[in-house]
């Protein structure tokens, strides 16, 4: 007597509905990580020029000497750091100790940056100060926006009344 063996692999049909399953899966994920991209790209910036005021203003208490953050904003935005005003996308104009201290929109695709810093900000060497009182810095994207604040007295902090990046969202009031 001969037994008939198993057929080994899969049908048509059991193909394509796992390949139907997949797609409605997919067409479901795409979007949602396209989000958290656009999101991540927002938080990213705002993190590294919070950062980056962080360390002018040590830099500037190290070094004895006036750190200036120079701004320009806009869609094709970036800001640079110099013991003097600069102008980012020129090349080698924002140094500290011969290295370039820039930081391009580019790399923050969908990210624009609006400022009242007036083209740029100054750290004082003594305790980090900034003369002429407050700033903001403000990073937009179509996911909401997160403002970089500086105190007159050297004080950086970041907030968000965006409901969607509760990360930076102050305990009271709002931004």
């Amino acid at each position: 007597m001969r037994t008939v063996a198993p057929h080994a692999g899969f049908s048509l049909i059991e193909l394509m509905v796992t390949i139907a399953v997949l797609a409605v899966l997919l067409g479901i994920a795409i979007p949602s990580f396209q989000s958290m991209l656009e999101k991540q790209r927002l938080v990213g910036a705002a993190e590294q020029l919070y950062e980056d005021l962080q360390y002018a203003r040590t830099e500037a208490i190290k070094r004895n000497a006036n750190v200036f953050v120079s701004f320009t904003t806009g869609s094709n935005w970036c800001y640079g750091i110099a013991l003097a005003t600069c102008t980012c996308g020129t090349a080698g104009s924002c140094q500290l100790s011969g290295v370039d201290k820039v930081v391009s929109g580019t790399d923050f695709r969908g990210v624009s940056l609006e400022s009242n810093f007036g083209g740029s900000t100054r750290f004082e060497p003594r305790r980090g100060t900034v003369p002429g009182g407050n700033g903001t810095a403000t990073l937009s994207s179509n996911y909401g926006s997160i403002k970089i604040i500086v105190g007159s007295l050297g004080r950086v902090r970041i907030c968000s009344d965006s409901a969607s990046l509760t990360k930076y969202k102050p305990s009271s009031g709002s931004c």
